[in-house]
């Protein structure tokens, strides 16, 4: 299974990974220096996110108090057609506003501890 992972090439510091597309998409929207049609569009690519692809209710393997610093990564399923397709529109705009867009693949996410028809959550293996 091909996975994919739309991020900008900040350091996310919860996780030490770079930062997802949808967070970038959040900030710009925060920000609200945008022209309003292309903001309209932006909200309608997060608005469909939040609406068709469930938030998973793990993001780490273990429970334990000691292991708060885990945090799994999300990755997009190469055949999500319509979730690419969302993000690709996403990247676009944010490209626009100055961001670095990177999209990076794996068949080797991690430990997964989610998986839906979207995405696949993972915790990184030691290292990567």
């Amino acid at each position: 299974m091909i996975l994919l992972r739309f991020v900008i090439p900040d350091r996310d510091r919860r996780t030490g990974q770079f930062t997802g597309l949808m967070s970038a998409a959040y900030d710009l929207l925060r920000a609200g220096d945008m022209p309003q049609a292309e903001e309209d569009e932006l909200r309608r690519h997060v608005e469909w996110v939040e609406t068709n692809v469930p938030v998973p209710a793990r993001f780490a393997r273990k429970r334990n108090v000691s292991h708060k610093q885990t945090h799994g990564i999300s990755w997009v399923k190469a055949d999500a057609v319509d979730l690419v397709s969302r993000f690709r529109a996403i990247a676009g705009i944010a490209e626009r506003h100055g961001l670095v867009v990177e999209l990076l693949q794996t068949d080797r996410p991690g430990y997964i501890v989610h998986e839906d028809a979207w995405q696949v959550v993972a915790e990184p293996f030691h290292g990567d």
